[in-house]
């Protein structure tokens, strides 16, 4: 079937993952789950990676694709494990950094240990991960796609260290870029606040939500599915020629 007759048909759109390695982390999160089904129904083998190994009974196609790891982004021996396991298998293609945590509190309440925690696994996890996985990318070609915040590009009050973080690991995507070119691309995604695991809280307030699509153009907040299908076209050859780029899925929150 051709795209514009499978798109017509209301088909999945074929992002040539077929056969394709992957490796997707904070797998058992709101976003990182859809992007490992996402990948496994499109014929890619995914290692999903979480601090518990993810578990994927359903639906069965993706589920026989995707083989979970437990293993904690803080660590570099773990990750370095894990990394050995997964290439002794054969090169990897993919790989999408959707880990992250958050902690609110302000630039003067955020102490010692809340800086050094959300640095540690929002920005050095993504940079274990790249040290551990780029060689082997860079020595056969990839992609790799960073899951960063629209917080890293537009000051927000609360969660100061998250905001860092995030605007810190923007300008890494961009540094990686340049040093793993020509043959691996390097991309970020900038989502909105998305109704997850980590933002739950946020969300039990009527108020926050009408707040927040009060403060967006389009209206509504982001959906995991808005944001897993910016990271899979950046992980596929449809963007062959993007890199060290970050697109921004904040409904145009981010307008100046």
């Amino acid at each position: 079937m051709s795209a514009p007759a499978a798109l017509a048909a209301g088909a999945p759109f074929d992002l040539g993952f077929a056969g394709k390695r992957a490796v997707v982390t904070g797998a058992a999160g709101t976003i990182g789950s859809l992007v490992c089904r996402e990948l496994a129904a499109q014929g890619a083998t995914v290692y999903a990676l979480d601090l518990a190994a993810p578990q994927f009974a359903a639906p069965q196609l993706a589920a026989a694709n995707i083989r979970g790891f437990a293993v904690d982004v803080r660590s570099a021996p773990a990750i370095g494990e894990a990394a050995n396991t997964i290439l002794a298998d054969g090169p990897l293609d993919i790989l999408v950094n959707a880990h992250g945590m958050q902690i609110r509190a302000s630039a003067l309440d955020c102490t010692d240990e809340m800086l050094s925690t959300i640095l540690d696994v929002n920005l050095g996890g993504c940079w274990r991960l790249c040290r551990a996985f780029g060689p082997a990318m860079r020595a056969q070609g990839g992609a790799i796609v960073n899951i960063a915040s629209i917080n890293g590009i537009v000051a927000a009050k609360t969660g100061a260290a998250y905001g860092v973080s995030k605007a810190a690991l923007i300008h890494f995507t961009r540094i990686l870029a340049l040093e793993l070119a020509p043959k691996v691309r390097v991309n970020a995604v900038a989502p909105t606040a998305v109704r997850s695991a980590m933002t739950e809280d946020l969300f039990v307030d009527p108020a926050y939500e009408a707040g927040k699509n009060a403060a967006i153009p389009l209206g509504r907040v982001a959906t995991a599915r808005d944001v897993a299908d910016v990271v899979l076209m950046l992980a596929s050859e449809r963007t062959g020629m993007v890199t060290g780029q970050t697109w921004n899925v904040d409904g145009g929150i981010s307008l100046p």
